[in-house]
C-alpha cells in the first residue's frame, strides 16, 4: 500500500483537534484559536466532556464526525494518544499529528513502548504521523498552524520563501519569533520531534518539490538511522536538482550536546565531524551557530542568489571597510579593484580625500548623496555581484534619508545582492529599524555581514552542482564471495580480526593492488618463497596473541639476499618465543618493501545514523602527527573520491610540489571507491584500514592492512 505524502500535512482540506478545551491555557484551544485565524480548511473539534469549544461543536470522538478528515491534530495524555488514533485509523484519516510528549523522548521503558505502539497502529492504518512530542506544522499559505503557542507569546513572520525543518520545537518557535521582529519571511515550518515516521528526508523531499519554497533552514540533531545515504541522495536532488540552498545547523555536536539531544528528542546525534563530511556530501551548508543561520535568513529573506562572487565595499569607516574585506576573502569571496575607467569617473565627482579604491571609504564627512551616485555607476558598469555598504550615520553629514538611498538601489538592482552595516544607540538603531521594516538586511558588525554575503554566494555553488554524471565502480560477484569466504573463515576460528596477509588477500579480491607477498611456516618454504617476490623485502611475525609487533621483535625491514632472511627468520621466531613465549606463532609474512611514493591512508567505519564512513589522507607516521583527512559515507562516487583527494590539505604533495612524483589521483579514487563498495557489501567487517597504501604516478599498492570484524 503506498504511503500517503507529507503533502497532507502542509495542504489537508479538513482538520479535527483532539483534546481541545475552553481553558485558556490548554494546548488544544491554542492550537485551534491559531487555526481559526487563517485556516482556510474546515476545522473540527474532538472532547467528550464538551459539548463545544470557541463556537465550534465539540465530538465526542473522531468517529463521530460523518465528513471526511485529513488531519488529526491530537493534543492528550499520551497513554490515551493509542486508542484515539485507531479511532482515526477507522475513520481513514489521512494523518496525526501528536503534540503530546510522554514517549521515547523519556528514555523509559513505558515511553519506548508507547511510541513502538502507535507506529504499529499508523502502520496498520496506513496512517502518516508527525511527532510524537512536537510542534507540528506551519503554513502561511494555507493558514496551518499548530504551532501551541499563542499568538502573543510568539509572533508568526510574514509569508515568504524560506521554509524551516527543526528537530526541536522551542528553537523553531524562537526563530519564527526572531524572524517576525526582523520582517523576515517564512512561508513553512515542521518540527517533527521523536520522529517517529516522518523525518527530516520526507520534510526535504516534499519543501524540495514546494514551488512556495526558495531555501530551506534546518535544525538537525540526529539523521534517523540507517537512512544516512538517503539523506544524501534527497539533499542533493533538493540543491542541485530543485536549485534550492539548505542551510543547516547540527545540534549534539559535543558527547555532552548528543547525551542532551537523545533525552531531548531520542535521537542518535553521531559524530559531527562524520556530519560535516556528509553536508559536503549532500551539498549542504553548514552554519557554525545559530547566529550565523540568522544572519544567513537575513541575507536569504531578501536577496536572490548572486551571479558571481565579487564584492564591492562602500563605508564611511575605513576600520570597518577594512574588516570587511579581510572577511570576504577569508571566506571565498572576491574583493576586486575598482575599473581605471571608473575611477576616473569618480575623481571628477568627488574630493580627492574620499578612497576611490576597494573598499570605497567617503570618511568622516560622508553624504547618502555619494552612496547614490557611487553604488549606481558600479551596478551599471557591472563592477561587483553584491554590495556590502557600511553607512555609520553619527557624522553630521549623515541622515536617515541613507536608508531611501540602500532601499530604492536594491529595489532597481536587485539581482545584486546587498548587505547593510549600522551601528549606533539612537541614530544607529533608528536607521536599522527603518532598513529592517523594509526587509533590508541589516548587520550590526561587518564580520557578521561578510559571512553572511559567503553563503549566500555558497548557495550559487551548491545549486549549480551536479550529480549525473558521478558514477560507482561495482565489485562482481565473485570479488565478494571471494572476500567474504576470508571473513566468515576467520569468524568461524573465533577471531576479531584478519591477519595481515589474509586483509592484503582480501583487498586483492576486490581489486586493489598489493605489495608482493609470501608465508613462511618453516624453513623448507624459504626457497619457495624467493622465487615468488623481490628483495629488499620486510619480515612480519603472524599471531592473533601479538597487537604491536615491533615492541617484540616481529618486524625486520631491509632484507637483502636468502642468507639474510634464513637468518631472519630464525631471529624473528627466537624473538617472540623469548618475549611472549605464550604466544601461538601461525608463521611470517616476506613482502617486498616498495620505494619512493607517498603513504597513504584509506579506512573505513560505521556509524550509526550514516552506515560505513570511508577516510583518505596521508598515511604512515603523517596520520596521527597531521590527522589531515577526509571523509566520506558510502557508497562513494568518482565525483565523491575526488572531492576527498582534493579536499585534504596536503593535496600539493600529491600534485608533485616542488618537484615531487605527482601520484596517479585515479587510481587513489578507484581504490576508495573499492573500500567504499566493501564495506558496504560485507556488513560482518566494523572496520578496517590500508595503511600505508603507496601511492605513485604508476598507480598504488598496498602495504599494510587492518581489518576488524563484528563479534
Amino acid at each position: 500500500m503506498e504511503k500517503n505524502s507529507v503533502k497532507i500535512f502542509f495542504e489537508p482540506k479538513s482538520i479535527a483537534i483532539v483534546g481541545a478545551s475552553p481553558k485558556k491555557e490548554n494546548m488544544g484551544r491554542i492550537i485551534l484559536d491559531s487555526m481559526q485565524r487563517n485556516y482556510k480548511g474546515k476545522i473540527y473539534v474532538v472532547n467528550p466532556n464538551y459539548s463545544e469549544v470557541q463556537g465550534i461543536k465539540s465530538f465526542k470522538s473522531l468517529l463521530d464526525i460523518k465528513d471526511e478528515i485529513d488531519v488529526a491534530i491530537i493534543a492528550v495524555d499520551a497513554n490515551k494518544v493509542p486508542d484515539i488514533m485507531v479511532d482515526a485509523g477507522k475513520k481513514n484519516v489521512k494523518g496525526v499529528i501528536i503534540v503530546s510528549g510522554g514517549f521515547a523522548e523519556t528514555d523509559t521503558k513505558q515511553g519506548k513502548e508507547l511510541q513502538d505502539k502507535i507506529i504499529e497502529i499508523g502502520k496498520k492504518f496506513n496512517m502518516r504521523i508527525i511527532g510524537p512530542n512536537c510542534i507540528g506544522v506551519y503554513n502561511s499559505f494555507t493558514g496551518v498552524d499548530t504551532f501551541f503557542l499563542p499568538y502573543e507569546r510568539m509572533r508568526r513572520p510574514k509569508s515568504g520563501p524560506i521554509s524551516i525543518i527543526s528537530q526541536s520545537g522551542a528553537l523553531l518557535a524562537t526563530l519564527m519569533d526572531w524572524a517576525a521582529s526582523k520582517n523576515i519571511a517564512i512561508g513553512k515550518a515542521i518540527n517533527f520531534g521523536n520522529k517517529a515516521d516522518v523525518d527530516e528526508i520526507e520534510s526535504l523531499e516534499y519543501l524540495g518539490k514546494d514551488n512556495e519554497t526558495r531555501v530551506i533552514l534546518m535544525y538537525i540533531e540526529g539523521i534517523t538511522p540507517g537512512k544516512g545515504y538517503e539523506f544524501i541522495e534527497t539533499a542533493r536532488a533538493v540543491t542541485s536538482v530543485y536549485g534550492k540552498p539548505i542551510i543547516l545547523i547540527k545540534g549534539g555536536r559535543t558527547s555532552k550536546g548528543a547525551g542532551a539531544a537523545k533525552s531531548h528528542t531520542a535521537s542518535l546525534a553521531g559524530s559531527y565531524e562524520v556530519f560535516k563530511s556528509v553536508s559536503k556530501q549532500a551539498n549542504i551548508i553548514l552554519a557554525d551557530d545559530l547566529e550565523e543561520l540568522f544572519d544567513i535568513a537575513k541575507v536569504m529573506s531578501y536577496n536572490l542568489i548572486p551571479s558571481g562572487n565579487r564584492v564591492c565595499i562602500i563605508t564611511n569607516s575605513g576600520g570597518h571597510g577594512v574588516i570587511a574585506a579581510d572577511t570576504l576573502v577569508e571566506n571565498g569571496l572576491l574583493v576586486p579593484e575598482i575599473s581605471e575607467e571608473i575611477k576616473e569617473k569618480f575623481k571628477k565627482i568627488f574630493p580627492p580625500r574620499v578612497s576611490i579604491h576597494n573598499p570605497i571609504d567617503f570618511t568622516g564627512d560622508a553624504k547618502p548623496s555619494y552612496y547614490k551616485e557611487v553604488l549606481e555607476i558600479l551596478a551599471e558598469n557591472k563592477e561587483a555581484d553584491m554590495f556590502l555598504i557600511i553607512a555609520l550615520v553619527q557624522p553630521q553629514t549623515m541622515d536617515q534619508s541613507i536608508a531611501d538611498v540602500i532601499f530604492e538601489f536594491s529595489q532597481k538592482h536587485f539581482d545584486k545582492p546587498i548587505a547593510v552595516v549600522t551601528i549606533g544607540a539612537e541614530e544607529g538603531e533608528k536607521l536599522r529599524y527603518i532598513l529592517e521594516e523594509k526587509g533590508v538586511p541589516v548587520f550590526e558588525f561587518p564580520d557578521r555581514a561578510s559571512k553572511a554575503l559567503a553563503k549566500l554566494y555558497q548557495c550559487k555553488r551548491c545549486s549549480s552542482k551536479r550529480f549525473e554524471n558521478c558514477n560507482r565502480v561495482s565489485l562482481k560477484k565473485e570479488s565478494i564471495d571471494a572476500a567474504r569466504g576470508i571473513i566468515l573463515n576467520a569468524i568461524n576460528q573465533g577471531r576479531g580480526k584478519l591477519f595481515e596477509h589474509e586483509a592484503l588477500e582480501l583487498l586483492s579480491s576486490i581489486g586493489i593492488d598489493t605489495a608482493n607477498y609470501c608465508i613462511i611456516q618453516d624453513y623448507d618454504q624459504i626457497k619457495s618463497c624467493i622465487s615468488k617476490i623481490k628483495f629488499p623485502v620486510a619480515m612480519k611475525i603472524i599471531s592473533e596473541d601479538i597487537i604491536h609487533k615491533s615492541d617484540v621483535g616481529g618486524v625486520i625491514l631491509n632484507i637483502n639476499n636468502e642468507e639474510e632472511l634464513t637468518e631472519s627468520y630464525k631471529n624473528i621466531i627466537k624473538n617472540i618465543r623469548y618475549r611472549l613465549p605464550q604466544a601461538k606463532i601461525r608463521g611470517v609474512m616476506v613482502q617486498e618493501m616498495i620505494k619512493g611514493g607517498n603513504e597513504i591512508i584509506i579506512g573505513g567505519k560505521r556509524d550509526e545514523g550514516f552506515g560505513p564512513v570511508i577516510i583518505f589522507g596521508l598515511g604512515g607516521i603523517y596520520t596521527e602527527v597531521i590527522g589531515d583527512v577526509s571523509m566520506r559515507i558510502s557508497p562513494i562516487t568518482n565525483c565523491d573520491a575526488k572531492e576527498m583527494i582534493d579536499e585534504i590539505k596536503s593535496v600539493k604533495i600529491l600534485e608533485g610540489y616542488r618537484g615531487l612524483e605527482p601520484v596517479d589521483k585515479r587510481k587513489l579514487a578507484e581504490a576508495i571507491m573499492r573500500v567504499g563498495e566493501l564495506m558496504l557489501d560485507i556488513p560482518e567487517i566494523s572496520e578496517m584500514d590500508i595503511n600505508p597504501l603507496i601511492a605513485s604516478s604508476l598507480g598504488a599498492q598496498a602495504v599494510d592492512a587492518r581489518v576488524i570484524l563484528k563479534r
